[in-house]
């Protein structure tokens, strides 16, 4: 049966559409193509969503026009050899459920401290997403629709042995539009390429803009799986980000919060929540307009110990980490108390121990986040341990305190 309805859909594609496209317009049917195979129902279920590498998408999307445009519709034969052979290959790509999930209600367990996501203002236009292959969660995303770049992504690190890097991109058919039932499911997208550019970044945003494409939930901090860093590698992770920064002092502070993360956060019972975030540009953007350049990229980790025992109980820190996306920026480092200009908004919440005693911020050693941050600070010049918030100073001087970093985090 199964066999039956994968020849009987593909079919239906080839035989009914591909046939139709002239080898020269292979190139251009792409996102057609996407929408058209996500659009069958009985094959994939009504809420899935297809992701594939965009090389490697173009590889099958030729073969299958070449074989198919070539098959004489009298040959069966070599016709069902053909399809068979798209089957194949088509079945070995990856395929993702689009979770968009209110409030991080199916991952805020895994990715969360205390499973409490953040308490931010001024999120506009902001979809929560778990951010799931192959049947496996991976991280979280709040995601701007507005600005079509995440607000933040959150997610825990693995001391895993990694493997080699990857390097494909994922596209996505489509970003769901909470106020707007007709695009939460796949099978109702509109056939059409500009639909999945209403809400999210694609990849001709970034082509010939000049910026890289940023992640904000690192490759480097995902060696669990192969799937768990190729799940990094989707645009709903990305944001428009300086070639000289991104691949010069973030890289440095990346790997730098990585090695200090390994010698003071891997001890039994510990567990690591970060959460990186950008700050959206009043009027910088790539792609015709489309995407905003955010200002600034920011970090904020968790060494959580509430789960150890004895003394390692006491073990937790915490810290924040901020750096303009400008050439030749630094990195600005803070205690976890100093990274927000007020008390008003949270990034992790309070947890009360067996005690009764209340931990703030996930600050379960002061003394131990003050040395961690002095180290950190002293491994590169470019690493600036500041006292007064960063989003607080800049609003001032540059924004007369109305600005966005006041809406989000004060």
């Amino acid at each position: 049966m199964l066999i039956r309805r994968l020849t009987t859909h593909f079919r239906f594609w080839t035989e009914g559409d591909l046939r139709k496209i002239n080898l020269k317009h292979c190139c251009t049917c792409e996102i057609n193509v996407i929408t058209l195979i996500s659009n069958q129902p009985t094959f994939f279920g009504k809420d899935t969503a297809f992701l594939m590498p965009v090389s490697e998408f173009s590889v099958w999307l030729a073969f299958t026009c070449i074989i198919h445009y070539r098959a004489l519709p009298a040959d069966l034969l070599y016709t069902m050899i053909n399809i068979f052979g798209s089957v194949v290959i088509f079945l070995s790509f990856n395929f993702v459920k689009l979770e968009v999930s209110p409030n991080f209600k199916k991952c805020i367990d895994d990715f969360f401290y205390q499973k409490t996501a953040p308490k931010l203002k001024g999120l506009v236009g902001s979809t929560q997403i778990c951010q799931r292959l192959e049947n496996h969660y991976y991280y979280a995303t709040d995601y701007d629709t507005t600005n079509r770049i995440p607000y933040y992504s959150a997610y825990t690190l693995s001391f895993d042995k990694c493997g080699n890097r990857y390097n494909g991109w994922f596209v996505e058919p489509q970003l769901a539009n909470k106020n707007d039932p007709s695009m939460v499911k796949i099978n109702r997208a509109n056939n059409k390429v500009s639909t999945f550019g209403s809400k999210q970044a694609v990849n001709v945003d970034y082509t010939g803009s000049g910026y890289d494409r940023g992640h904000l939930n690192p490759q480097l901090y995902h060696c669990e799986t192969n799937d768990s860093r190729k799940a990094t590698n989707t645009l709903t992770n990305i944001a428009p980000q300086v070639p000289s920064f991104n691949q010069g002092i973030w890289n440095v502070f990346e790997t730098t919060l990585y090695d200090i993360s390994k010698k003071y956060c891997d001890f039994v019972g510990a567990r690591r929540y970060f959460i990186t975030g950008v700050l959206p540009s009043n009027n910088r953007f790539i792609g015709n307009g489309r995407v905003n350049i955010p200002d600034h990229y920011w970090t904020a980790v968790c060494c959580d110990s509430s789960s150890a025992n004895g003394a390692l109980r006491d073990e937790g820190w915490s810290a924040g980490f901020v750096g303009e996306n400008v050439d030749n920026s630094s990195i600005f480092i803070y205690s976890i108390q100093n990274f927000l200009p007020n008390t008003s908004p949270t990034l992790f919440a309070d947890y009360t121990d067996q005690n009764g005693n209340t931990v703030k911020n996930c600050l379960f050693n002061p003394t131990k986040a003050d040395n961690i941050i002095n180290e950190i600070a002293s491994t590169d010049d470019r690493f600036v341990k500041e006292k007064t918030s960063l989003f607080r100073r800049v609003c001032k001087a540059v924004y007369n305190v109305a600005c966005y970093f006041v809406r989000v985090f004060g």
